[in-house]
């Protein structure tokens, strides 16, 4: 191998790593209130379903912020706007850990923290992917970099459910607010611009043309619709991981071992999950990956209302794990190969639009369900339903079957 080969795999080994570890910190903007969520309706004075408007309107204005994120990305490049949400996630940890005001706790917590959560998020990394690597190694490298997520669920979320009998979540939120002050800096330093700047228009009218034309393409892309219909399904299931699946097992008194084996295996399944979807991606198979991903996820929230013991949440874990990222690996693939550089990060953040208007339904209604019902049982059905749902639209519809990437020589 030519030295400058070795040493250009070396360097993005290295962004690689960053990368993951921004997304696992980055993780702790949603995984706190996961495990939080009762100690902090408590703290608040209001019921779980009143205190469940926070994450909800997270989900919300993340449907917004992704397209904007996206949108940002192709404009300025995915470093600048990750290193934006990592210094905003820090002062929404920060105030809102200090605010006794569940009002302005919402208020930041559901707007300050889901802009800076789509600024570091899957948007953004696969416009960071489709920059710095080659076409035959952005499922792998994707795949390998939002894992992060599936290392919060392994580590960090049983940290904070072991933490949340002992430590105050707001104490918790301080210390995070540090942590996202020096990821901030880490990545100022450690990761580098794109490596080729997009074609500049020549005159500002050419630059306005030319995004309305890529947001007409995507409006037009069959692969598009089929594709983003479906990950409403995926926003439904994940809200309820994201948000209510520690109550959820609380309500049936499995304890904080179970609890925290539980995310242990679904964090575990979601590294093994991503590795061989992005690898099978790399190889021409995102669709077959996006169909499969679905599948286990519909069986996991099957298994979880049918037969909510130890045994069913272990293998809900595993089910929903192995499916976690393979639906998200998947789905941006097929759009990374669909747009061209002008509108990738604009086609992502809409297909994140669709995401979180599912995600914001099933983080409502799963609250609401507990007030009115005393159980989490009807939000669990209704995540199954979407997961099938989303099954049947990748089935039928096909997206991106004609159009697969290249398998080029490793």
């Amino acid at each position: 191998m030519m030295p400058v080969q070795r040493r250009w795999r070396a360097s993005m080994v290295a962004v690689a790593a960053l990368a993951f570890v921004i997304t696992l910190f980055s993780s702790a903007m949603k995984n706190t209130i996961t495990a939080f969520f009762v100690p902090m309706a408590v703290d608040f004075e209001v019921s779980r379903g009143i205190f469940a408007v926070a994450p909800s309107l997270f989900m919300f204005t993340y449907a917004v912020a992704s397209m904007v994120s996206g949108y940002l990305a192709d404009l300025l490049g995915a470093k600048r706007v990750m290193i934006g949400g990592l210094v905003l996630s820090a002062l929404v940890f920060l105030v809102g850990g200090l605010t006794e005001s569940f009002t302005l706790f919402a208020a930041l917590y559901g707007v300050g923290m889901a802009f800076a959560s789509a600024t570091v998020s899957y948007v953004p990394l696969g416009v960071l992917v489709d920059e710095l690597f080659p076409p035959h190694r952005r499922g792998l490298a994707y795949a390998a970099i939002t894992n992060g997520t599936a290392v919060g669920f392994i580590v960090l979320l049983p940290l904070w459910i072991q933490l949340s009998d002992r430590w105050s979540w707001r104490s918790v939120f301080v210390a995070l607010s540090l942590v996202m002050l020096a990821l901030a800096a880490a990545a100022v330093a450690g990761i580098p611009q794109r490596v080729s700047e997009p074609a500049q228009a020549a005159s500002d009218d050419e630059a306005v043309a030319g995004r309305w034309n890529g947001f007409a393409r995507v409006r037009r892309s069959r692969t598009f619709w089929a594709v983003s219909t479906a990950f409403v399904g995926c926003g439904v299931t994940m809200a309820f991981v994201d948000v209510h699946l520690v109550a959820s097992l609380s309500e049936h008194h499995l304890g904080h071992g179970v609890e925290s084996l539980t995310s242990v295996v679904l964090g575990a399944a979601e590294l093994v999950g991503a590795i061989v979807a992005g690898y099978l991606c790399d190889r021409g198979h995102p669709l077959a990956v996006l169909a499969g991903g679905y599948l286990l996820r519909a069986l996991g929230m099957i298994v979880l209302a049918v037969h909510p013991t130890a045994f069913g949440a272990a293998m809900f874990g595993l089910l929903f794990g192995v499916s976690y990222l393979a639906t998200v690996v998947a789905g941006t693939m097929l759009l990374l190969a669909e747009f061209d550089a002008r509108s990738r990060g604009l086609a992502l953040g809409l297909m994140w639009l669709m995401h979180q208007v599912g995600a914001f339904l099933a983080s409502q209604a799963g609250g609401l369900s507990f007030d009115r019902y005393g159980s989490y049982g009807p939000i669990t059905v209704a995540g199954a339903a979407a997961a099938i749902g989303s099954l049947l639209i990748i089935v039928l519809t096909r997206p991106g079957d004609r159009a697969k990437s290249p398998v080029l020589p490793t």
